[in-house]
């Protein structure tokens, strides 16, 4: 199996989300927006149900609490139009949870319209989350709890970063 990557290019995840809304697969949208909007695992998403996150600013998980931005809200609105509160958000024509292999196959569609690298796939959803984070706020410290890391130089690599913690610092304090 191929390792995969963070998907760096903001330009890259808007052709994403561009083709889910020219597809009109709202669903699939709202899923992959959540995952590289917070980070969270496949399968934590998919066991989100509609009270989780109806009407609400913030979704919060075991770990974390996330914003929720308007347009992952707007999409919320749009697909839990006709579903109870106690249903999946994600869920198949039948009403049950969506399964991670249909997922991984859709989202290989998209990446394959797209012709994007083969290295990119749902798993590249925590390590975009993780990469654009560390990018934004340089907090690896975070990111190492997140995901339950034990080195810096592990979280580095998840999200595919090649920087030397021992040049960063060099200046030291200035007393």
């Amino acid at each position: 199996m191929t390792e995969c990557s963070p998907i760096k290019d903001i330009y890259t995840i808007e052709k994403i989300k561009d083709l889910y809304k020219k597809k009109k697969q709202l669903r699939d949208l709202l899923l992959f927006e959540l995952g590289i909007n917070t980070g969270l695992r496949l399968k934590d998403l998919l066991k989100l149900k509609v009270k989780d996150v109806i009407n609400k600013h913030y979704l919060v998980n075991q770990k974390q609490t996330f914003f929720l931005s308007d347009e992952i809200r707007n999409l919320i609105v749009k697909i839990t139009n006709n579903q109870k509160s106690s249903e999946y958000l994600f869920q198949s024509k039948s009403k049950k949870q969506l399964d991670r292999t249909s997922v991984f196959y859709s989202f290989k569609d998209i990446c394959s319209e797209l012709a994007l690298p083969k290295d990119i796939s749902v798993a590249s959803w925590r390590k975009t989350f993780a990469y654009h984070h560390y990018q934004k706020y340089k907090d690896l410290s975070y990111l190492q709890w997140l995901f339950n890391q034990t080195t810096v130089d592990v979280t580095l690599n998840f999200i595919d970063v090649q920087e030397n913690m021992n040049l960063r610092y060099r200046e030291g304090v200035a007393l």
